[in-house]
């Protein structure tokens, strides 16, 4: 199975909560892992505005999964699901890169709530 992790699935998963436990276990597997690249982003901000290190997290995401750029079939589709499910852009982007690979996406946003193949660990 391939499953996309979102920013809050690694966000979860550096804190050690328990949530970070499930995403670890899913880690541990034997299940391809994909981050899209915009996640890096979003997760870079959130510790250098918690002024926290991010060079090693970064490091180690880019080492555990296959980072997925935001290509043009991944921005055309993002812009169909921008529409149809009332995403904000970086979120329609990440459920994109999902689809467009058919991937799980592992999320603890809400509202990723009601759309297909979404998992909350």
């Amino acid at each position: 199975m391939t499953v996309t992790f979102d920013s809050s699935a690694w966000i979860e998963y550096f804190s050690g909560s328990k949530k970070g436990e499930t995403v670890k276990k899913i880690l541990d597997g034997k299940d391809q892992i994909l981050t899209p690249s915009i996640c890096l982003l979003e997760i870079k901000n959130k510790y250098l505005q918690e002024g926290q290190q991010y060079h090693e997290r970064i490091e180690f995401i880019c080492n555990n999964s296959s980072i997925i750029e935001i290509d043009r079939e991944i921005a055309l589709l993002g812009a169909d699901i921008k529409k149809n499910h009332k995403l904000y852009t970086v979120d329609a982007l990440i459920y994109a890169v999902a689809q467009h690979h058919k991937s799980i996406l592992l999320t603890g946003d809400a509202h990723f709530k009601n759309l297909k193949n979404v998992e909350f660990p």
